[in-house]
């Protein structure tokens, strides 16, 4: 009889996109959500924010993990 797949197969798989969603919802974005466009670091006196220079997104005043994750 051939295996299939077993209930700890299913949970490692569980596990797994679980450490994959905490990942990604830490991770800044590298570009505009909205275009697609790279973002560029804002000015000296905002350290730390990141815009684009099309549609004025800016991380991360903009950010949202729920939305933007790609989760």
């Amino acid at each position: 009889m051939a295996g299939g797949v077993t209930g700890w197969d299913l949970y490692s798989t569980l596990v797994l996109q679980a450490s994959y969603v905490d990942y990604y919802r830490t991770q800044p974005p590298l570009a505009c959500p909205n275009d697609g466009e790279p973002l560029r670091l804002g000015p000296p006196n905002q350290p730390g924010v990141w815009f684009c220079p099309y549609d004025g997104w800016s991380y991360p005043q903009d950010w949202d993990p729920e939305i933007h994750s790609g989760m």
